[in-house]
Formats: C-alpha cells, structure tokens, sequence
C-alpha cells in the first residue's frame, strides 16, 4: 500500500479561511488554512497548528484500496455524535458540530492492499452523500475539557480496548450507565465478554474481505437506541477524527481513521 500519513506539525501559523455562511443566514467562520489542490489543511487547536492530508480519504466511496461495507444506520435522535471507545469509555463526548435528527448510514473501509489487508481503516457516517468541501478535525468543544492536555490532543481520542464507535450523545450516556450498573451489581462481572462478544462473532466474515468478527449494530437493551461499534485497525492507540462540511458549513461526513497514523510516533502531538 502507498505510504499514507497524516503529518502533525508544530508551527506558530495563525491562518484564518472564511467560507460561505449556512443555508439557516448564521455567520461561519472556520479557523483553518484549506489547501484544496493539495488536500491539505493547517488547523490551530489550543494555540498549536496541526497538519493534515485528507487526500485517502476525501473520497472514500470511489477508493479502491478498500472494501466499501455499510454496517447500519445510526439512530441520532439529538444530532449530537459521540466517537470513542465503547470498553475504556474515555471523551465520551459531543463533538462541537450537530447535524438534524434522523437515521444515518455509517459504513466502514476494510484493507484491500497486503499490508493493512482485512483491517479496518476508516469508519464513516455519512449525513449527505456528497464529496466535502472541506474538512477539518472533529473538535469537542473546549468548555468540556478539564485538562490542557485533553485540549491540546483535541480532535484525537484514545483506544485502549481495540474498539471505536459511533454513538448519539444521549444514547452514550444511556450505554454509560448500563455499563456501570452493571460492573456495579457484580466486580466479575465483563460487559464485552458477557454481552458484546456472541455479537461480534455472529459477523465473522462480514465482509469477506474482513479478518472477522470486526463490528455490531448494538441494540441497547430496553431501548429503540443503538451504537455502532467497530475494531479499530491495527488495535490500540491515539486516533483521530475528522469531519467535513459542504460549501455553506453543514455537515456531510464524520470519519474516524485507523490507517494514517499507524507507527508514525512523529505524527503525535507532544
């Protein structure tokens, strides 16, 4: 597989991009450098420039180094998405954009080449099913950070089980408590053993060009909610989020990355 990397660059560049205002007339502003040539972006976070190159996956749909596979529908029914590891439950947070209520398609991108082959590479939840505009990482919105290292590494989440998900915020927070109700009323008790992993191996091969048993449409109990969950490529580590907006600032998709960054300890934020 061609080298991809996401290149995260310390710099003291303050570029502002301004763009058209949403279709709702409220003023838009995004705070990054758009290079739509070269599909790069310069993107300040608490006072540091990060760089990215969104080339691999700006386009998913139509790259052929990966198996397209939709996986479900996410029900949000507050428009406000969640991206974290459902087992270590770390930023189990909003991101600081929301989309309008509804169902969406999340699909995810298995290897094709022999060096990531059957892994998962991105997961995507598509609003619109267009091409963004442009893009940027998925931030959460500082007032929610306690600490200036969660600020600083925003845009970016940790993985310590293996797994991501996509998730609506209230429905993570239902998830929250059930977890925890549930290790509560016994220690021995392993929510992924005794509830998460009969589902995981009932996809095994799904697709074939999967290794197996890599993702769950997961039905929270006594509840219409659910969250999607998905392995996360080579395993644990620091991953980022991106999201991209159309010409007028809406949101069309919301990508977590498991390929770019893979072995490249140059590429964290120190």
């Amino acid at each position: 597989m061609k080298n991809l990397q996401t290149f995260i660059i310390m710099v003291s560049i303050w570029t502002l991009f301004s763009c058209n205002s949403r279709e709702q007339d409220e003023a838009f502003t995004i705070k990054s450098y758009q290079d739509s040539i070269h599909k790069i972006v310069k993107q300040t976070i608490f006072g540091e420039v990060t760089t990215f190159n969104y080339s691999d996956f700006n386009n998913l749909k139509d790259n052929k180094n990966y198996d397209r596979f939709l996986i479900g529908k996410l029900k949000l029914p507050t428009g406000k998405v969640v991206c974290t590891d459902p087992m270590y439950r770390e930023l189990g947070l909003p991101q600081s954009w929301t989309v309008p209520k509804g169902n969406y398609p999340v699909y995810i991108y298995i290897g094709l080449e022999e060096d990531y082959s059957g892994r998962i590479a991105y997961a995507e939840l598509i609003i619109k099913d267009e091409i963004p505009s442009y893009w940027e990482l998925s931030l959460i919105s500082e007032t929610l950070l306690s600490e200036n290292f969660e600020k600083k590494l925003n845009g970016m989440y940790p993985i310590e089980a293996g797994l991501s998900c996509f998730a609506d915020f209230e429905t993570y927070k239902i998830y929250d408590k059930q977890v925890n109700e549930y290790h509560k009323a016994d220690t021995s008790h392993n929510y992924y053993n005794d509830k998460l992993e009969k589902l995981f191996k009932e996809k095994k091969y799904m697709p074939k060009s999967s290794r197996g048993e890599d993702w769950i449409n997961y039905q929270l109990e006594n509840t219409n909610r659910n969250i999607i969950m998905f392995s996360s490529g080579y395993g644990d580590g620091l991953y980022p989020r991106y999201v991209g907006y159309d010409k007028n600032g809406n949101v069309v998709k919301f990508i977590t990355d498991f390929i770019q960054i893979i072995g490249q300890e140059e590429n964290s934020r120190n």
